[in-house]
């Protein structure tokens, strides 16, 4: 009986598989005409709980953005469908509909959630046959460009600053010092923080790698003020993590800072500003800094550094003089 493929089912898991199937040999059941029971009868809501997010929680630090696609613009579709009557046509019906409610890269981001844990389920021997294999993407058109210009910057750190929630702005000074991803950031522990080497050590990042964010002056002085404030408030006192959540959250950090995000950008009169277009505003700050592409690449983490070239027109005017240069040699040699 195939218990599964690894790394996708673990040995701890396989293990314990064993176990569970000697245990229904010993009462006179099959456990492979079990499995084959719970393959007809298993719905994707109960996959989707009992199967896809304990492995999602396990392997991913975005999680939560999963259950979110999950439970808002998956599951009203074909939740209460059994996995083998999930077809093609239920696909492109999620994947029409969340692109109403969302954009065109968010609804392609459903789909690849879907596509994924479907996999997942061929993979773990629940499903024959992925029928999301052949959906197509949407055209998401030119990247998003939005960074803060050279007039909101001021108008953003001084609203930072006013900000009635120290700790949601503190986080979002670091992501702007650092640009450093959202849940980078929030769920950082106190021994990430590498004071001496003035670095913060992210033991898994998106890309399931880990990589060392070396600290400007700026974002260590956050970190130092943070830390010097630590024993003054119960919330920080009693947590191993710099940005604890509030009593009563799902998670022991801080997750959503969304709304305080949005009362600095009413404070500072910023509009058609996300949250991620942080991480955009140091990208661009560098690239207009004469950093190299290469280098950018390194500080924020891309895996592939193609992802960097959509700030290469920013060192534009660095090109243009590039190129004056070479025209100039041949007009002294003409």
């Amino acid at each position: 009986m195939t218990l599964g493929e690894y790394p996708a089912v673990s040995i701890q898991d396989a293990r314990q598989r064993v176990l569970e199937g000697k245990a229904l040999l010993a009462k006179g059941i099959n456990p492979a005409a079990e499995r084959d029971k719970a393959r007809t009868d298993l719905t994707f809501k109960e996959f989707a709980d009992q199967h896809y997010m304990p492995f999602a929680k396990q392997h991913k630090l975005t999680w939560d953005d999963d259950l979110n696609f999950i439970n808002r613009h998956i599951n009203p579709y074909i939740g209460n469908l059994q996995l083998s009557d999930i077809k093609p046509t239920h696909v492109t019906q999620i994947h029409s509909a969340a692109k109403g409610k969302l954009s065109p890269i968010s609804a392609n981001h459903a789909l690849k959630t879907l596509k994924r844990m479907l996999n997942l389920a061929v993979r773990w021997e629940l499903l024959e046959k992925n029928p999301a294999t052949h959906q197509e993407k949407f055209k998401e058109g030119p990247l998003r460009e939005r960074y803060l210009t050279k007039e909101e910057l001021p108008r953003f750190l001084k609203a930072l600053d006013e900000h009635e929630d120290r700790l949601s702005a503190a986080a979002m000074k670091l992501l702007l010092f650092t640009g450093c991803r959202r849940e980078e950031i929030l769920s950082l522990h106190w021994d990430n923080f590498r004071k001496d080497e003035q670095c913060i050590f992210l033991r898994k990042t998106k890309n399931g790698e880990s990589r060392t964010v070396h600290l400007n002056e700026r974002a260590m002085a956050v970190l130092n003020e943070l830390k010097e404030r630590k024993e003054l408030e119960p919330r920080t006192r009693d947590s191993t993590y710099i940005f604890p959540s509030r009593d009563g959250s799902n998670r022991p950090y801080m997750y959503d800072i969304r709304k305080s995000f949005a009362k600095v950008c009413t404070a500072a009169n910023i509009t058609n500003f996300r949250l991620h277009d942080i991480r955009h505003t140091h990208a661009s700050i560098l690239a207009s800094s004469n950093v190299p592409l290469l280098t950018i690449s390194k500080l924020l983490g891309h895996k592939d550094a193609a992802v960097t070239q959509r700030y290469a027109h920013l060192a534009s005017d660095d090109l243009k003089q590039a190129t004056d240069k070479v025209s100039k040699v041949i007009d002294q040699a003409a």
